[in-house]
């Protein structure tokens, strides 16, 4: 079951280019959205924000104080600094405790395969993330996936051999791969089969950015 975590907002009259001054003072601005709701702007204290953000992640119920308001939320999207990183603005997801919502889950890998751990075998992870369909209180943290049945090289988990947690539901086809033990040195060759791609792409890419840059600036003369 996933925790509420406390976070204590007030409600924002600054809008627009304003923001900024905001921001310099050390103060984020928000904003709370939802089904039959009408979005609420909200300004948030930066070094709580970020150490609340960190600790809830996507899936974890953040439950955002206005004055004696207690409002139940995921964070649905962070804008940032694309240069240094700082966070400029959050948008809330005000959800209802009784009505299910889907949610991106990271997945754990857990109980590493003795073929894995010798160096024989490695573990190719298909999927790193699973969405799945939950109550907002059910809603886990993350989705652990025992390893410890899988013993020869070749042996595979599909979506449909997970445990998910009670209430818990995967939106994907259950015959979608997870993780498979694979040979380490087919693994290797294929590394070095798309670091080749790869580096024809950058070449390719190379001459189309030179070719425009000229193109460019031919225009500009």
């Amino acid at each position: 079951m996933s925790d509420q975590i406390a976070l204590e907002a007030s409600k924002r009259q600054i809008t627009g280019k304003k923001v900024k001054q905001l921001r310099r003072e050390g103060i984020i601005p928000a904003i709370v959205y939802g089904p039959e709701t009408e979005p609420l702007k909200l300004q948030i204290d930066r070094r709580m924000l970020r150490r609340v953000l960190q600790e809830a992640g996507g899936t974890q119920l953040i439950e955002i104080q206005v004055g004696k308001e207690k409002i139940p939320t995921l964070a649905r999207e962070v804008q940032r600094d694309p240069l240094r990183g700082d966070i400029l603005h959050v948008d809330f997801y005000r959800v209802s405790m009784t009505r299910k919502i889907r949610a991106e889950v990271q997945v754990t890998c857990v109980n590493e395969p003795p073929v894995v751990s010798s160096g024989e075998a490695i573990i190719i992870h298909a999927l790193t993330t699973l969405i799945i369909e939950a109550l907002p209180a059910e809603l886990p943290p993350h989705i652990e996936v025992d390893l410890s049945g899988l013993i020869e090289i070749g042996d595979q988990l599909l979506v449909g051999d997970l445990v998910l947690p009670q209430g818990c539901e995967a939106v994907i086809d259950e015959s979608e791969l997870v993780v498979k033990i694979d040979y380490a040195a087919a693994f290797e060759e294929e590394e070095e089969e798309g670091l080749e791609d790869m580096l024809l792409m950058e070449e390719s890419a190379e001459v189309e950015v030179i070719t425009e840059r000229k193109h460019d600036e031919e225009e500009e003369g």
